[in-house]
């Protein structure tokens, strides 16, 4: 599934970054890539156009616990919103 995030600034992907690395994800980088527990996903932020946008791929281990793409993806798009009202 792929999503383009709108409004997003250098704070906003900065607390989305802070948010993952507590979670022990890594976000590296403006573009990458990054996988865990099932749940991957391609990022790529663009500071100039205030864009981010990501491709998420949900697969074993985090399907068999009930997690499927659109739920990933809405846990997602609550974590920038929550950054974005910071």
């Amino acid at each position: 599934m792929k999503k383009q995030f709108d409004q997003v600034t250098e704070v906003v992907f900065n607390c989305l970054k802070t948010k993952f690395q507590g979670r022990g994800i890594p976000l590296e980088g403006n573009p990458g890539y990054l996988s865990k527990n099932g749940i991957s996903l391609d990022y790529a932020f663009d500071a100039g156009a205030g864009t981010l946008t990501i491709n998420l791929e949900v697969g074993f281990p985090a399907s068999m616990a009930g997690m499927n793409t659109e739920k990933a993806m809405d846990v997602l798009a609550k974590i920038i919103n929550d950054c974005k009202e910071c």
